[in-house]
């Protein structure tokens, strides 16, 4: 939404307010918008790194406290900056009505990024203001410092452009994965029958073989399941080096992609355009 300083003037006090808002946390460029980011991007590293000490146990009982307070204020940040995005995108967010545009953020990529960090903060947070022991929830953790380290690649120019890559190749690679998943089990299934006889209790099944096919296929190679036969080594051999292929292809695309997305996004400064929210350098 591209709105004028005269039109802003004629505005209302709630009106300009909410246009600034969306220019301050939507749209790159402004050194305010810098500053913004800088310091939520303080907050997630200083929580990360707090999330991270939490799990030392010679360190919760002497720094409990730290660590919650870390933990409140973290999720306090994240809630207060979710609520002015979602007020804000009445803005911005493509045309129609004010509650429909921010129906648009709330399913864009970054707001989904966003919510996933949201929503297991707040099951910590309340779990620990009840008396529990949200460390106990090792899944929980994981999650948290999971979409943590999404919303953290969001503020960084290399992850806005990883975003970008993605989005742009989402179809090459969806087809990707899954031809890596059928060759996971046309994999597990060929081992299966060449190795079930000689083998019966490694490869009782094709689901436990696909254990091997996954090892094998991205050239691990933990080596605890091993064809013994001739066909099944010979197997073996060729899906190794088959994976060594099929897993270098999204990297390919991804890297094609970023070539492009970096080419286009010279372009765009070139032309005096943001190559991020597609606003004019400087407005």
């Amino acid at each position: 939404m591209s709105v004028s300083h005269e039109d802003v003037v004629v505005m209302s006090p709630r009106v300009g307010l909410r246009l600034r808002a969306y220019r301050l946390f939507e749209q790159r460029g402004d050194r305010h918008t810098y500053l913004l980011e800088l310091l939520l991007v303080g907050v997630i590293l200083i929580n990360t790194v707090s999330l991270i000490l939490w799990t030392v146990p010679s360190l919760v009982e002497g720094y409990s406290f730290w660590f919650r307070l870390s933990e409140y204020g973290a999720v306090s940040v994240f809630v207060f900056e979710y609520a002015v995005r979602f007020w804000a995108a009445a803005e911005g967010f493509g045309e129609g009505g004010v509650w429909r545009r921010r129906a648009r953020f709330m399913v864009s990529p970054a707001a989904l990024i966003d919510g996933g960090v949201l929503l297991p903060s707040l099951v910590a947070v309340v779990i620990l203001l009840t008396g529990g022991d949200e460390l106990s929830l090792s899944f929980l953790l994981a999650i948290r410092l999971l979409t943590r380290s999404a919303k953290l690649a969001r503020y960084l120019p290399g992850g806005r452009r990883v975003g970008m890559a993605i989005r742009s190749r989402s179809g090459q690679l969806l087809t990707a994965v899954i031809g890596l998943l059928v060759v996971l089990v046309i994999a597990a299934a060929l081992m299966y029958f060449a190795e079930a006889r000689a083998q019966p209790e490694v490869f009782s099944s094709i689901p436990a073989a696909m254990w091997w096919s996954v090892v094998t296929l991205t050239t691990v190679g933990y080596g605890d399941t091993v064809p013994v036969t001739v066909i099944g080594r010979l197997l073996a051999a060729a899906i190794a080096v088959l994976g060594i292929g099929l897993f270098a292809l999204p990297a390919g695309i991804l890297s094609a992609a970023m070539v492009e997305a970096n080419e286009e996004g010279k372009d765009a400064v070139l032309l005096g355009v943001c190559p991020h929210c597609g606003g004019e350098l400087g407005s």
